[in-house]
């Protein structure tokens, strides 16, 4: 049986066991499945769409200056991003790290944030829901030196794939919080503008190009992002 983290494992393990005394049945019953595995499936869509519904209710009851929270189907459940309003966090005079303890604090303590071990956070400039722009954010905006808050005593799902056996016995461990927010972005400004077909041209040659995409033999759904 595949795991919703997208592995099946060979080896077994000793498991309780049911002794059924009685059955019943329900006449044409409907029958919800997932088939678990690598993801996106059905694992990733409901589960990460309720999980990202109450972490965002959770951060937003902290007062923390959060205004979106997505845990991305293609991150089989193991990653949440956090959208972080830049002005307000400026008005809140967090720097990094109390930034991240904020969140982790909030996160971790929950059920959602003991089933999701890692969170990202990244500006609101971005669509954390599009998951090119997360990874276009982390690749350009994290610093590893500084940017990766760990929590070694944080609790978690032992199911996760990369736990050690001492976090799996322990039930703690494999969790941490990552910023993809430059230093400026704590000061409410972002210095680089994004080079892409929304930002880089005028609304007069933007609206030109649209409105002649089909004409020029390009399909509408292939229209560039906005």
């Amino acid at each position: 049986m595949g795991e919703y983290h997208g592995y099946a494992f060979a080896e077994s393990k000793p498991q309780p066991v049911f002794h059924v005394e009685a059955m019943t049945f329900r006449d044409d019953p409907i029958l919800p499945i997932c088939v678990a595995g690598l993801p996106p499936e059905e694992n990733h869509t409901i589960w990460g769409t309720m999980i990202s519904a109450v972490s965002l209710d959770l951060l937003r009851a902290a007062g923390l200056p959060v205004d979106l929270a997505w845990c991305s189907y293609e991150a089989a459940t193991c990653w949440i991003v956090v959208s972080i309003d830049i002005r307000r966090l400026a008005r809140s005079g967090m720097n990094e790290k109390e930034l991240a303890d904020a969140v982790a604090e909030v996160l971790f303590g929950s059920h959602t944030g003991w089933l999701v071990p890692k969170v990202l956070l990244v500006a609101n400039d971005i669509d954390i829901t599009d998951s090119d722009q997360v990874v276009w954010a982390m690749a350009t905006r994290h610093h590893p030196g500084t940017g990766t808050y760990c929590c070694p005593q944080a609790p978690g799902i032992p199911l996760v794939p990369y736990l050690t056996p001492e976090e799996v016995r322990t039930g703690r461990g494999g969790k941490s919080v990552t910023s993809c927010l430059p230093p400026e972005q704590f000061e409410g400004v972002t210095k680089g503008v994004t080079a892409s077909f929304r930002h880089s041209y005028p609304d007069r040659f933007r609206n030109r190009v649209e409105e002649n995409w089909t004409a020029c033999g390009f399909a509408e759904r292939a229209l560039p992002p906005r």
